[in-house]
């Protein structure tokens, strides 16, 4: 397996769980793993396009963990963003890599679209539902999901990057 350096997080609308994974991953690049993250960049987009911001639940998470999201915008994924990825992580098998490959049939996503926890190597209850509707203490479990899951999946790239350096 070759460098990984650009992974985008997707999700339905990149308003809860991609921008949530996509902001925990650059404030851990920032402050955890800095030296080992330099030439790697997180990128969030969604399915569709809902709406302009994240939403309260995935802003006060992150808000209690000290990171401000205030200028993040959602945006929709297009051909260009998905050909420029090393790495795709999403949180539904068929809601979101199934909707992925069939948007975008011309391109071979086999080798680096996955589930999140999957690529993370958990091995069962892999789908991360949307969070959208719940209150934030449920919204919180599903959110610490994520984070769980993104630490692992960045340990996992620094592990692979690191014996590509050797």
């Amino acid at each position: 397996m070759s460098k990984i350096h650009k992974i985008l997080f997707l999700c339905g609308g990149n308003t809860c769980r991609s921008p949530f994974a996509s902001e925990y991953a650059k404030w851990l690049k920032k402050t955890k793993f800095m030296n080992d993250l330099k030439e790697v960049n997180f990128d969030s987009a969604g399915l569709y396009h809902y709406y302009e911001r994240a939403q309260d639940g995935t802003v006060n998470y992150l808000k209690s963990k000290g990171i401000d999201i205030s200028n993040f915008r959602s945006k929709r994924v297009d051909e260009e963003l998905v050909k420029n990825q090393d790495l795709i992580l999403a949180f539904e098998q068929k809601r979101h890599i199934n909707k992925l490959k069939r948007r975008f049939k011309n391109l071979n996503l086999d080798e680096k679209v996955f589930l999140l926890l999957d690529y993370a190597g958990e091995t069962h209850n892999l789908e991360i539902e949307d969070p959208f509707y719940f209150e934030q203490k449920e919204y919180n479990k599903i959110l610490k999901r994520i984070e769980e899951g993104v630490i692992k999946t960045i340990k996992k790239i620094i592990k692979i990057n690191n014996l590509e350096n050797s």
